[in-house]
């Protein structure tokens, strides 16, 4: 990179543009304009958005179908505030994001605190602080979360976050600038890495690892399972040659969908099945390749893990807390770690993966629970393109599509069940969806009102977007909620406009719809490279991966 003057903002472009960054997503405010000014050729896009916590979710759902880190960028005070419901999800998710925002002007602040500067607040990173990413280093916590105040600061601290927020395991991070230092023109030399860092990383590249203990445990078992979570996406063929070769049925977290998903034991069907949990009750062990084993996916940790469990994680801490394990392989080079674990004898097959996973999808499509959600699950399968995305929003569709939905990739589908927050979907297809992936989002009416708004960016960037709407009234889950406690049905019933002439108010293409003929609806969509919302009113009861189901006996 030349040393020729350039303004903060125009130096923080060029950095991102440099590791692969080519759009972001954001709002312009009195504050952060710095970086609009510096829009020029090479640099990222920035995607206006029409609420602040539409630009993380955004960048979040651009992360989840890249695996590359995405950015946000907002302004100070309130509108840094507004984003932390998506951060949260991000953060939680382990999503590669990155949220940039300005900061009250140095020449104004007081020594003191704060003094009444417009959007002021004493300490801005403290609101990102809770969820960023943590490393140790020498036994020293650093938060990837920080209030810069000077241009080398700045400048040195993204160079240091774009490094460590894309190292395993991933996470969410927050920079905040002065709006001056912003635009303050810079000419020094661009730093390297902080030396600190650098140790720490080139540590994690030249890690030894021992297989002894792993090795030891799992040696004379006959019957392994395979657990992947979404800190294994990055090695999905490799567990797919091990899953063969030990012929060990792999078991999927939701963010691990499609891992390991080119090998005939790969389950698609959640751990929540009852056969499927049988499966696993066989299992005389489990190693588990990236997933902290939380609670949503093991039904609060009732399910019967096996009495064997070897852990292999970039950062195995969390899911030390959630299950025993016999051995634990603490690495962030998982595909090493596969490598060593073919030293295991080659297994004969004891379970027949696909006729089970089979037999109990014809089972759900003829109960009365599951022949709705089959039926959504079955038509966005045989219509919707493998390279096409799809997003998912906290809504009964949703839960469905998320985690019954058969996938042929890792990072298909994106599905909000980190923190569990509902709005995710129509601003988290924005990300994809600009990047010219056409794209669609499943959400309710009460998820999709949470950023109507949004409907104006995907018009006006003319974003190739299929909005599947399901319309049941209201908040569907939680009036399942209520009636499964014997709540009294109160405040989960929506009054929702008229969909047709709110899409035509933005100029989208509308079609109403049944699941009987979703299928040839979603087909057309498909290739479209225009926005459209297609809209569905189906009662659909909600399936066996969501909490309220849990303590069901099995559907006849």
């Amino acid at each position: 990179m030349e040393n020729t003057s350039r303004t903060v903002a125009a130096v923080i472009l060029d950095l991102l543009a440099e590791n692969g960054v080519k759009k972001a997503f954001g709002i312009p405010g009195v504050h952060n304009l710095g970086f609009w000014n510096a829009l020029a050729a090479g640099r990222p896009e920035i995607v206006n958005v029409r609420h602040e916590q539409s630009c993380v979710y955004a960048a979040d759902g651009l992360a989840r179908a890249s695996g590359k880190l995405a950015v946000a960028i907002t302004t100070t005070g309130p509108g840094a505030a507004n984003t932390l419901g998506a951060f949260g999800e991000a953060a939680i998710s382990g999503s590669q994001v990155l949220v940039i925002s300005s900061e009250a002007p140095m020449k104004s602040r007081s020594g003191d605190g704060a003094r009444g500067i417009l959007h002021e607040m004493n300490d801005q990173s403290a609101l990102f602080s809770p969820l960023a990413k943590r490393i140790l280093i020498n036994g020293k916590e650093i938060v990837l979360a920080k209030s810069t105040t000077s241009a080398e600061q700045a400048i040195a601290t993204v160079v240091d976050f774009i490094h460590l927020l894309t190292t395993a395991p991933t996470g969410a991070g927050y920079i905040g600038i002065p709006s001056d230092v912003l635009n303050q023109e810079f000419s020094a030399k661009i730093p390297a890495i902080s030396n600190e860092y650098a140790q720490y990383l080139s540590k994690l590249d030249t890690e030894v690892v021992d297989l002894s203990k792993v090795l030891s445990v799992l040696a004379g078992k006959k019957k392994i399972g395979i657990w992947a979570g979404g800190g294994a996406t990055e090695v999905s063929d490799q567990i797919a040659k091990l899953a063969d070769h030990l012929n060990a049925p792999i078991f999927t977290s939701f963010a691990g969908r499609g891992v390991g998903c080119a090998s005939k034991n790969y389950l698609d069907l959640p751990i929540h099945e009852p056969e499927i949990e049988d499966i696993l009750t066989q299992c005389e062990a489990l190693i588990v390749f990236g997933s902290q084993l939380d609670g949503m996916n093991t039904k609060n940790w009732s399910i019967k893990f096996p009495q064997v469990i070897c852990v292999v994680d970039a950062n195995p801490a969390i899911t030390l807390k959630n299950i025993k394990a016999s051995a634990v392989i603490q690495s962030s080079k998982l595909d090493k770690v596969i490598e060593g674990l073919f030293a295991l004898p080659s297994l004969p097959s004891w379970v027949d993966v696909k006729s089970i996973c089979k037999q109990v999808r014809s089972k759900i499509s003829q109960t009365q629970k599951g022949s709705a959600g089959l039926s959504l699950v079955t038509a966005i399968e045989e219509s919707w393109p493998t390279q096409n995305y799809i997003v998912c929003d906290m809504a009964i569709s949703g839960y469905w599509t998320g985690v019954y939905c058969r996938v042929g990739r890792v990072r298909q589908i994106a599905y909000p069940v980190g923190w569990g927050t509902l709005g995710f979907g129509l601003p988290a297809s924005i990300g994809p969806s600009a990047s010219a992936v056409p794209t669609l989002v499943v959400c309710g009416d009460g998820g999709i009102a949470f950023g109507l708004g949004e409907l104006a960016t995907v018009s006006q960037e003319k974003l190739p977007l299929t909005i599947l709407l399901h319309d049941d009234g209201g908040y569907g889950m939680l009036r399942f909620d209520q009636l499964v406690m014997k709540h009294p049905e109160r405040g989960v019933n929506l009054f929702n406009p008229d969909w047709q002439q709110l899409a035509a108010a933005f100029e989208i293409e509308f079609t109403a719809t049944d699941l009987a003929g979703l299928k040839n609806v979603l087909a057309n969509r498909a290739t479209k490279k225009t926005p459209a919302i297609v809209l569905i009113k189906d009662s659909i009861y909600p399936p066996r991966s969501t909490s309220p189901r849990w303590p069901e006996a099995a559907d006849k």
